[in-house]
Protein backbone atom coordinates (compact mmCIF):
# COMPACT_ATOMS: atom_id res chain seq x y z
CA UNK A 1 0.00 0.00 0.00
CA UNK A 2 2.78 2.40 0.83
CA UNK A 3 4.45 2.00 -2.58
CA UNK A 4 1.13 2.67 -4.28
CA UNK A 5 0.57 5.88 -2.33
CA UNK A 6 4.12 6.95 -3.01
CA UNK A 7 3.65 6.37 -6.74
CA UNK A 8 0.38 8.28 -6.75
CA UNK A 9 1.99 11.22 -4.97
CA UNK A 10 4.84 11.34 -7.49
CA UNK A 11 2.50 10.96 -10.46
CA UNK A 12 0.21 13.73 -9.28
CA UNK A 13 3.08 16.19 -8.96
CA UNK A 14 4.45 15.17 -12.38
CA UNK A 15 1.06 15.59 -14.03
CA UNK A 16 0.44 18.96 -12.45
CA UNK A 17 0.72 21.78 -14.98
CA UNK A 18 3.07 24.69 -14.83
CA UNK A 19 1.85 27.59 -12.75
CA UNK A 20 0.21 30.33 -14.80
CA UNK A 21 2.25 33.50 -14.80
CA UNK A 22 0.75 36.90 -15.36
CA UNK A 23 1.66 38.46 -18.68
CA UNK A 24 3.71 41.61 -18.60
CA UNK A 25 2.06 44.75 -19.88
CA UNK A 26 3.76 47.08 -22.36
CA UNK A 27 3.97 49.82 -19.73
CA UNK A 28 5.69 47.48 -17.26
CA UNK A 29 8.12 46.32 -19.94
CA UNK A 30 8.98 49.93 -20.86
CA UNK A 31 9.63 50.70 -17.19
CA UNK A 32 11.97 47.71 -16.84
CA UNK A 33 13.83 48.68 -20.01
CA UNK A 34 14.32 52.27 -18.80
CA UNK A 35 15.85 51.04 -15.55
CA UNK A 36 18.35 48.87 -17.41
CA UNK A 37 21.92 50.28 -17.62
CA UNK A 38 22.07 49.08 -21.23
CA UNK A 39 19.18 51.33 -22.25
CA UNK A 40 21.52 54.27 -22.93
CA UNK A 41 23.87 52.15 -25.00
CA UNK A 42 21.17 50.63 -27.20
CA UNK A 43 19.82 53.87 -28.59
CA UNK A 44 21.55 55.11 -31.74
CA UNK A 45 21.83 58.74 -32.71
CA UNK A 46 19.64 59.89 -35.58
CA UNK A 47 22.67 60.79 -37.73
CA UNK A 48 23.99 57.22 -37.57
CA UNK A 49 20.79 55.73 -38.97
CA UNK A 50 21.07 57.61 -42.27
CA UNK A 51 23.47 56.15 -44.84
CA UNK A 52 25.28 58.55 -47.12
CA UNK A 53 25.30 57.51 -50.78
CA UNK A 54 27.73 59.24 -53.13
CA UNK A 55 25.97 60.81 -56.10
CA UNK A 56 28.73 60.15 -58.60
CA UNK A 57 29.06 56.38 -58.06
CA UNK A 58 27.09 53.74 -59.90
CA UNK A 59 27.51 50.06 -60.71
CA UNK A 60 26.66 50.83 -64.34
CA UNK A 61 29.32 53.57 -64.56
CA UNK A 62 32.00 51.20 -63.24
CA UNK A 63 31.03 48.37 -65.57
CA UNK A 64 30.93 47.37 -69.21
CA UNK A 65 27.66 46.11 -70.62
CA UNK A 66 27.75 43.02 -72.81
CA UNK A 67 24.58 42.21 -74.72
CA UNK A 68 23.26 39.81 -77.32
CA UNK A 69 20.12 41.72 -78.30
CA UNK A 70 17.82 39.87 -75.87
CA UNK A 71 19.91 39.63 -72.70
CA UNK A 72 22.68 41.64 -71.08
CA UNK A 73 25.15 41.42 -68.23
CA UNK A 74 27.73 43.57 -66.47
CA UNK A 75 31.47 42.99 -66.21
CA UNK A 76 33.89 45.36 -64.47
CA UNK A 77 35.72 47.92 -66.58
CA UNK A 78 39.04 46.43 -67.61
CA UNK A 79 37.70 42.87 -67.76
CA UNK A 80 37.37 42.77 -71.55
CA UNK A 81 40.86 41.80 -72.76
CA UNK A 82 40.22 41.37 -76.46
CA UNK A 83 37.42 42.51 -78.73
CA UNK A 84 37.30 41.79 -82.47
CA UNK A 85 36.03 44.60 -84.69
CA UNK A 86 33.08 42.48 -85.81
CA UNK A 87 31.76 42.21 -82.22
CA UNK A 88 32.17 45.82 -81.06
CA UNK A 89 28.42 46.36 -81.37
CA UNK A 90 27.86 43.87 -78.50
CA UNK A 91 29.90 45.93 -76.01
CA UNK A 92 28.84 49.09 -74.16
CA UNK A 93 25.42 49.54 -75.69
CA UNK A 94 22.19 50.47 -73.98
CA UNK A 95 20.97 47.52 -71.88
CA UNK A 96 17.96 45.95 -73.56
CA UNK A 97 16.11 42.84 -72.49
CA UNK A 98 16.79 40.73 -69.43
CA UNK A 99 19.70 41.20 -67.04
CA UNK A 100 21.41 37.84 -66.57
CA UNK A 101 24.10 36.86 -64.09
CA UNK A 102 27.53 36.42 -65.62
CA UNK A 103 27.48 32.60 -65.63
CA UNK A 104 24.08 32.44 -67.33
CA UNK A 105 25.03 35.04 -69.93
CA UNK A 106 28.29 33.24 -70.73
CA UNK A 107 26.45 29.94 -71.15
CA UNK A 108 23.95 31.46 -73.57
CA UNK A 109 26.61 33.27 -75.60
CA UNK A 110 29.54 30.85 -75.66
CA UNK A 111 29.62 31.11 -79.47
CA UNK A 112 30.98 34.68 -79.39
CA UNK A 113 32.24 35.03 -75.81
CA UNK A 114 35.13 33.29 -74.05
CA UNK A 115 37.10 33.68 -70.82
CA UNK A 116 40.73 33.82 -69.78
CA UNK A 117 41.52 32.59 -66.25
CA UNK A 118 43.62 35.27 -64.56
CA UNK A 119 45.57 35.29 -61.29
CA UNK A 120 45.48 38.18 -58.85
CA UNK A 121 49.06 39.08 -59.78
CA UNK A 122 48.08 39.24 -63.45
CA UNK A 123 45.00 41.33 -62.64
CA UNK A 124 47.10 43.77 -60.60
CA UNK A 125 49.61 44.08 -63.43
CA UNK A 126 52.46 42.59 -61.40
CA UNK A 127 52.68 39.59 -63.72
CA UNK A 128 52.19 39.84 -67.49
CA UNK A 129 49.60 37.84 -69.35
CA UNK A 130 51.30 35.45 -71.79
CA UNK A 131 51.69 37.05 -75.23
CA UNK A 132 50.83 33.76 -76.98
CA UNK A 133 47.34 33.98 -75.48
CA UNK A 134 46.75 37.34 -77.15
CA UNK A 135 47.81 35.87 -80.49
CA UNK A 136 45.40 32.97 -79.98
CA UNK A 137 42.52 35.35 -79.14
CA UNK A 138 42.91 37.10 -82.50
CA UNK A 139 42.41 33.76 -84.26
CA UNK A 140 39.20 32.93 -82.35
CA UNK A 141 37.13 35.99 -83.25
CA UNK A 142 35.54 36.02 -79.79
CA UNK A 143 35.36 38.64 -77.08
CA UNK A 144 37.73 37.59 -74.29
CA UNK A 145 36.82 38.43 -70.68
CA UNK A 146 39.29 38.05 -67.81
CA UNK A 147 37.93 35.87 -64.99
CA UNK A 148 39.17 34.67 -61.64
CA UNK A 149 37.42 31.58 -60.27
CA UNK A 150 34.75 31.95 -62.98
CA UNK A 151 33.90 35.56 -62.06
CA UNK A 152 34.87 38.58 -64.21
CA UNK A 153 37.81 40.61 -62.89
CA UNK A 154 39.45 43.87 -63.97
CA UNK A 155 42.99 43.63 -65.29
CA UNK A 156 45.55 46.41 -65.14
CA UNK A 157 47.10 46.26 -68.61
CA UNK A 158 49.41 49.25 -68.20
CA UNK A 159 52.31 46.84 -67.62
CA UNK A 160 51.02 44.17 -70.01
CA UNK A 161 51.98 43.24 -73.53
CA UNK A 162 51.10 45.81 -76.25
CA UNK A 163 49.21 43.09 -78.17
CA UNK A 164 46.44 43.07 -75.55
CA UNK A 165 43.65 45.48 -76.45
CA UNK A 166 41.45 46.27 -73.53
CA UNK A 167 38.10 47.95 -73.25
Amino acid sequence: MKPTLLLLALASSALAGQPVLARITPAALAKIQQQSPMAGLESTPASATQVARPDNQSIIKGSIILHDGKNWTLVPKGAVLFMPDALKSRVDAKPVGTLLPWAGFLTKNISWLTTNETTFDQAAGNEALPAERAEFWAKQDKIVVAVHQNGPISVNVAKQSPTITQR
